[in-house]
């Protein structure tokens, strides 16, 4: 049902509880511009495990046959854990820009390539936050968008060391090829 009050952003509210995901969290406009990517049927499609009857909404499940998750908070890596074992073929997109510092520490963290690769670089962490560290751990791709018209996979990267990875790909490329198609 619709929900359009003066104080929060218009959005769609479900009638009863019972059918929504435990995995629920506010959608930024960040959220909702990277699900208008793809096309109305392939947002927000429901899976149900089969022997458990465990039912989670995906954000956009592609035509590729993959489970997109656009993370603009931050999430427990319990939570990480159990939506990668959940949805099996999927990859994460996570805001870059959510918090204030995270772009420049990128930035100043990224460096030279080191093969003949020109998008392919090397990391040295700089700075206070932790984003690389807390996706460092997932077992599915995860990209960074850092509101560019670029998209930053990580590669590997080393939370001791501070040290990685990253791999850089045009955001319309990305989203095509996902099945989506890339506006401004």
């Amino acid at each position: 049902m619709p929900k359009c009050g003066k104080f929060k952003i218009h959005h769609w509210a479900h009638k009863s509880k019972d059918i929504c995901d435990p995995w629920w969290e506010n959608e930024s406009e960040w959220h909702r511009k990277w699900k208008n990517y793809f096309p109305l049927e392939c947002q927000e499609v429901v899976f149900k495990a089969a022997q458990t009857q465990e039912k989670h909404i995906a954000d956009v499940y592609s035509p590729k046959g993959c489970v997109i998750e656009f993370q603009s908070y931050s999430i427990d890596p319990n939570e990480v854990a159990a939506r990668e074992n959940f949805y099996d073929q999927m990859i994460w997109v996570v805001d870059g820009v959510k918090n204030e510092f995270d772009k420049v520490y990128f930035n100043m963290s990224v460096y030279q390539p080191h093969t003949n690769d020109l998008t392919l670089r090397n990391i040295k962490w700089v700075g206070r936050s932790k984003l690389l560290a807390k996706w460092a751990n997932a077992t599915k791709h995860v990209y960074f968008d850092f509101g560019t018209d670029v998209v930053w996979h990580l590669i590997n990267y080393d939370g001791a060391t501070k040290n990685g990875q990253v791999k850089a790909y045009p955001k319309q490329n990305f989203v095509e090829y996902f099945g989506g198609k890339y506006h401004t």
